[in-house]
């Protein structure tokens, strides 16, 4: 049985601000420093054999954290690095929490900004692609051991995709992982993937 635990990186201040950065290597802030910090303490016992991380340093720097505690030198991988999302990097996210009472706003709102994405940034089918090629590299070098991996929301999304298909939370269109939260994925030897824990914030100061 493989165990994967699946860390999105600390928070920085264009996540603060609901910023998008896909592919713009912005740093974790203090806050995701101590993040970073607090997902290691409640990694330090785990007996992985391996940590993985997105090549962006706000990846990098939360494996850092983890390494420390866990004794294992960081491998960073660029296909694990977040959506490149073209024209829109550094402007502002229009969350659909805010549009809640159109629908119609909601679809308008998400049409635009998968036009101009794919037009100007990456495709959902090659971030999957290469995100999965990523991921197949993972496993294989697993053999029955827990491994750690540290990248990003639309990474993780699409592999859980991959596994449980596309079943969000109701009203949702995406599985949700707040900034160093740890998921945890078990798949025995015929490939088939049981999640054991979703979006667990448990040893992060502002949800205790």
């Amino acid at each position: 049985m493989k165990t994967l635990l699946l860390v999105r990186h600390g928070t920085t201040d264009w996540v603060d601000n609901d910023i998008l950065h896909g592919i713009t290597d912005i740093p974790l802030n203090a806050n995701g420093l101590r993040q970073a910090r607090e997902a290691a303490e409640a990694l330090k016992n785990v007996p992985a054999r391996h940590l993985y991380s997105s090549s962006l340093q706000r990846s990098m720097q939360t494996a850092q954290a983890i390494s420390a505690k866990v004794h294992l030198d960081p491998i960073p991988m660029d296909g694990l690095i977040e959506m490149n999302f073209g024209w829109l990097e550094g402007k502002k996210l229009i969350s659909d929490r805010k549009l809640e009472k159109s629908s119609l706003a909601r679809f308008i709102n998400r049409s635009q900004f998968i036009f101009v994405r794919t037009i100007s940034g990456e495709s959902i089918r090659h971030l999957r692609r290469r995100v999965l090629a990523s991921w197949q590299q993972i496993l294989d070098e697993n053999n029955n051991d827990i491994s750690i991996v540290v990248a990003h929301s639309a990474v993780f999304n699409n592999i859980l995709i991959h596994h449980f298909g596309r079943n969000f939370p109701k009203g949702s269109y995406y599985y949700s992982m707040r900034p160093c939260s740890i998921s945890e994925l078990q798949i025995n030897g015929d490939g088939q993937a049981r999640l054991v824990r979703l979006d667990d914030a448990a040893h992060l100061s502002e949800y205790q």
